[in-house]
């Protein structure tokens, strides 16, 4: 019997975009039909001649299409339709049962059998695709409309700038990006992905590789959906299925199973991260077959789309075989190849539509159930990315692309290649990579960073250069130094060093240093403690009591026991002190003073995060993190007699840190500190309070520290043995929101306690001991106004509680501005 068949591709009728998963019937026959694909791509046939389709899709309007053409295999047929007056229609809520609610109650039911991460050990291979263009919308109608000539010229100029962009983007795109990976998974929770090639237009090498893995999560089964780093509720979940509204939107069928097309949306009242989309559910195993979703956002600049689309594999699983996600900066317009922020008195009302858009798609094949993986070959190493991942030739990549280059993709290449070698591109990008390493790549030469410009009480403005060689000369060691000058101390400090590096991966080195600076008195620090995105970081600003040193330090440092990293050490020190402090010891009735004391020291510190995970690049080990508590911890012994050693001790430091993410209630942060000295010792390497409080009188900028007393004063309180305690929770916008205005509620605790067991032996200083026990609380109002790195800008209060409270209300009172990059 001879086959009529009609293919094609579904687009919307305003801006041309592919929609996923449009119902196609033939008109009159509803038993021939199908959906389209994630791409909108249709392909139906039939054993008559097909005269017209019916299409049927949620937010838009049912179109019938008439086809004209006679012949028995007909290609290229576009369908646009034309979006409905409501997205997602609003519908009266009756009493009884919502028909919706027994659907998605039978997917929440089977979601576990349906999740492959949870059923199976799996490997497959992704070709993911990225790319970078703009929604322009050309001014020239906007123009002809305009009386005054004066403006007439402006938008003619604007028009004409958008005419060349638009004839620019329809032979090329801004940006394009390509990667092949292959991942294994072994069922409950090893996981491995390697980066095999990929390839960044005007980058030789692309620090990119993950960027399209990255958007969205691989499946729509966890209860929290994870969309560029936020994660947002679930619909299909038990806490969703009390907050979203459902509606049965349609009612498809493929083969004997049926599927119900449902649309979700918050209810309303409700405060939460949410979604608004649709799910296609299979009643074979209720399971997706196809997701549309767009986060419901707090910032309005930013709109992501995403779909997903599923295939039953093997007769056995379903299992995501594409994933779709499309970005738009809304408030963007492109003029020639500039980009700029949209101001609102934009001279061109068409302004609005320019949208800059980011377009990423992940393609997965090759899939293999219930292979056979063994827990040995899955490490700490979660993604790596191959050393010779962006040297593949031309058919490699053929191998995985889902269809060849096309003129677009290729011109793309062309252009930006040519621009990137003729403008230096990636030895730009350094620049940007010099803020996740702190170093700034310059020929054979390393600068550091965070040695150029910092701040303290007692240095006042630091200024300074640091240098280090880097892999351009060995990669097996480095040699370096760096120069300091305090403006409020009038002093130079200075130090070198030299590393041996056995292996970068595993963090194996061994350092020589030498140091004529200065440090902190009281002052703890832990092996590999540093966060750039830490507002803890912010205390070394209040830091006003330092002694100098002399310093010279031996360690060896290496990763072991998969979680644990370890530095060994060994150093001698000299340290005097910089103002009225002394320390004095008693022997035969005769107490003797000092201000200058040596130490030698030998001891361990190390780092435990349970199922912490890394990315292996050329960058080297990037954390991916851990869900449970991190720890740290040192042990330090001095000696007497040894070398100049004068003082026999040993000494204990703990941290442990926890963040917690509550589904719709927001983030909590604990931190526990602990320290304990047994011996007699300077004030120097006791334990200081760690107050931060600053009044606003002094002309200092009273600026919120997490893991400090806010309330508590510079150098008041003195411990040898001290815990200190320290929680936090980020409502974020739950509790509540006017309109945009969204601020984030932060609820703060603190407490500590300690005690001194050699007062008598610290003279010249006044202090205060813990033993009662201090305690602060205050609260946040945070996200009060957003600004480039520093995005979450508010107001803090706390006040002073317990034993140590002073004696008027406003002594107790701490009022602060708080600066982070986070939600903590």
């Amino acid at each position: 019997m001879q086959q009529y068949s009609v293919s094609g591709k579904v687009v919307d009728k305003n801006t041309g975009a592919p929609l996923p998963f449009v119902n196609l019937i033939v008109t009159g026959h509803p038993q021939i039909g199908m959906t389209a694909d994630i791409d909108g791509n249709f392909m139906l046939s039939a054993p008559f001649q097909i005269s017209s389709l019916t299409c049927s899709y949620v937010g838009y309007r049912d179109t019938v299409i008439q086809i004209h053409n006679s012949s028995n295999k007909i290609e290229g047929t576009i369908i646009k339709l034309r979006e409905a007056s409501v997205g997602l229609r609003e519908v009266k809520v009756l009493p009884g049962v919502n028909p919706a609610l027994r659907i998605i109650q039978a997917a929440i039911d089977n979601k576990d059998k349906n999740d492959p991460e949870k059923v199976h050990s799996f490997t497959y291979d992704s070709y993911n695709k990225l790319y970078c263009t703009s929604d322009i919308k050309g001014a020239t109608d906007t123009v002809n409309s305009l009386d005054s000539s004066r403006i007439q010229h402006s938008y003619r100029d604007t028009a004409h700038q958008h005419n060349s962009i638009k004839k620019l983007l329809k032979k090329q795109y801004f940006f394009l990006m390509e990667s092949v990976s292959q991942r294994k998974y072994l069922y409950p929770s090893h996981n491995y992905e390697k980066v095999i090639a990929t390839r960044t237009s005007g980058l030789q090498n692309s620090p990119f590789a993950l960027l399209a893995q990255q958007l969205q999560s691989f499946s729509f089964y966890k209860d929290q959906v994870s969309i560029f780093n936020e994660e947002y509720l679930n619909p299909v979940s038990d806490g969703g299925i009390k907050r979203y509204f459902f509606v049965i939107e349609d009612t498809l069928y493929s083969g004997k199973d049926t599927v119900f097309v449902i649309s979700f949306k918050p209810k309303p009242g409700k405060n939460f991260d949410a979604m608004k989309g649709v799910v296609y559910i299979n009643t074979n195993g209720y399971a997706f077959q196809n997701v549309i979703a767009q986060p419901i956002r707090k910032d309005q600049t930013v709109s992501i789309h995403i779909q997903q689309k599923y295939q039953f594999v093997n007769n056995k699983q379903w299992f995501p075989v594409q994933l779709n996600t499309d970005w738009f900066y809304n408030n963007a317009i492109v003029k020639d190849t500039d980009i700029v922020s949209t101001k609102k008195d934009s001279m061109n009302p068409d302004d609005e539509h320019n949208k800059i858009k980011v377009v990423s798609r992940s393609y997965i094949k090759n899939i293999v159930l219930d292979t056979v993986l063994r827990k040995g070959d899955f490490g700490r190493v979660q993604v790596e990315i191959a050393e010779n991942a962006s040297n593949k030739p031309e058919y490699f990549w053929n191998k995985y692309r889902i269809d060849t280059l096309s003129k677009k993709d290729k011109k793309t290449y062309q252009v930006i290649d040519s621009l990137g070698t003729a403008n230096h591109f990636d030895r730009k990008l350094k620049w940007f990579e010099s803020l996740s390493t702190g170093e700034l790549k310059v020929d054979w030469i390393n600068i550091d960073l965070n040695k150029i410009l910092n701040y303290n009480g007692y240095e006042g403005l630091r200024l300074g250069m640091g240098l280090h060689t880097n892999d351009d000369i060995s990669k097996y060691f480095s040699v370096g130094g760096y120069g300091a000058y305090g403006t409020g101390d009038k002093a130079f400090k200075y130090g070198a060093d030299m590393a041996f590096i056995f292996d970068p991966y595993n963090h194996v080195k061994l350092d020589l240093a030498y140091q004529q600076d200065v440090i902190g008195v009281g002052m703890v620090n832990f092996y590999n403690n540093q966060s750039l995105l830490s507002n803890e970081n912010y205390y070394n600003y209040f830091i006003n009591n330092m002694d100098k040193m002399q310093k010279e330090t031996v360690s060896f440092s290496f990763d072991a026991f998969r979680y644990f990293q370890f530095n060994f050490f060994g150093d001698e020190q000299l340290r005097t002190t910089t103002n009225s402090y002394e320390f004095g010891q008693t022997s035969d009735n005769v107490t003797v003073l000092t201000n200058q004391y040596w130490f030698t020291e030998a001891g361990v510190g190390f780092r435990f995060a349970y199922k912490e995970n890394f990315v292996k690049s050329p960058l080297g080990m990037i954390s991916l993190g851990t869900k449970y508590p991190i720890v740290w911890g040192n042990i330090t012994q001095g000696f007497n007699n040894l070398l100049n050693g004068q003082y026999i001790y040993t000494k204990y430091d703990l941290k442990i840190s926890k963040d917690f993410h509550i589904p719709l209630a927001g983030f909590s942060s604990v931190t526990l500190l602990a320290g304990y000295v047994q011996g007699n010792v300077p004030y120097t390497l006791l334990y200081e309070g760690k107050g931060s409080y600053q009044k606003i009188s002094t002309g200092s900028f009273p600026l919120a520290v997490d893991n400090s007393f806010e309330t508590m004063r510079l150098n008041e309180f003195l411990s040898s043995q001290y815990v200190n305690f320290f929680y936090s929770h980020n409502f974020q916008s739950f509790l509540f929101h006017i309109g945009n205005f969204k601020p984030e509620l932060k609820l703060v605790f603190h407490a500590g306690w300690g005690s001194l067991s050699n007062p008598g032996s610290q003279y010249g200083i006044t202090y205060n001991t813990m033993n009662k026990g201090y305690y602060e609380a205050g609260m946040e109002l945070n996200s009060l106004y957003k600004s480039g790195f520093f995005r979450y800008i508010g107001v803090g209060g706390y006040y002073r509680l317990g034993p140590y409270s002073l004696s008027t209300p406003y002594q107790n009172l701490a009022l602060k501005i708080t600066v982070t990059t986070s939600y903590k």
